[in-house]
């Protein structure tokens, strides 16, 4: 789990906009997989399999915590971290942006660019149709390329 804690932080960070939420849904995503390490049958499929507890545990602490993060709209902090690729800033003006999206949009995005599954993977991870999470995609791109047309290609 070390090998992937930090990338599962980010995972989950582009999802809850908020760093001790990530990590705090990163501890619950890894006590829930530990739980139910069995259901894994195939270690090649380890990385996909905690992605998507990752990622359903983000939404759902993200929509326990929806009203507070509203009033607090705390960015992500970067202190107190090992310098590794998973930490690279993202600029205040997209994160803001971000914040706006629904959890489901954002949770999408991250998997489908951040950790680099296809349409087809991010839907079996958020198990939802294929054309459902095009439409978040595509949903969540307008918005962004409306506020930041440098971010805006469409690479989907």
């Amino acid at each position: 789990m070390a090998t992937h804690y930090w990338r599962l932080v980010r995972l989950a960070g582009i999802v809850c906009l908020d760093r001790a939420d990530a990590q705090d849904a990163v501890q619950n995503a890894l006590e829930r997989a530990w739980r139910h390490r069995a259901g894994l049958r195939q270690a090649e499929r380890l990385k996909p399999w905690l992605d998507a507890i990752v990622v359903r545990e983000a939404i759902r602490l993200n929509r326990r915590r929806a009203s507070v993060l509203r009033i607090l709209a705390r960015p992500l902090s970067r202190t107190d971290e090992p310098a590794t690729a998973y930490h690279q800033p993202m600029p205040s003006g997209l994160l803001d942006d971000l914040r706006r999206l629904p959890a489901a949009q954002r949770a999408v995005l991250a998997l489908h660019y951040d950790a680099g599954y296809s349409v087809a993977e991010t839907a079996a991870l958020v198990n939802a149709p294929v054309e459902t999470v095009r439409s978040r995609l595509r949903l969540a791109r307008e918005r962004l390329r409306r506020e930041h047309p440098e971010y805006g290609e469409d690479d989907a």
